[in-house]
């Protein structure tokens, strides 16, 4: 386990606003540890989780549907 934070130094780390990180917590989008009222993060955790999960925007050219691609259209 990594270096443990609350919410404001764990969303200065992560590059996100406080208010962000709090809403994402809240609807369960990014790991967290709730301890009474107050959000700790693992920061290292926070960090591979969301790299990840930007790594599943990336488009793959294996995904091509076929757009840009020459096809012969039957006829005489």
């Amino acid at each position: 386990m990594g270096t443990r934070a609350l919410l404001n130094p764990t969303a200065q780390a992560l590059g996100i606003t406080p208010h962000r990180l709090r809403i994402m917590a809240k609807n369960g989008e990014i790991p967290v540890l709730k301890c009474g009222t107050k959000y700790v993060f693992d920061v290292e955790q926070c960090e591979t989780f969301l790299k990840n999960k930007a790594m599943e925007n990336v488009k793959s050219e294996d995904k091509n549907c076929g757009y840009g691609v020459l096809r012969k259209i039957g006829g005489n």
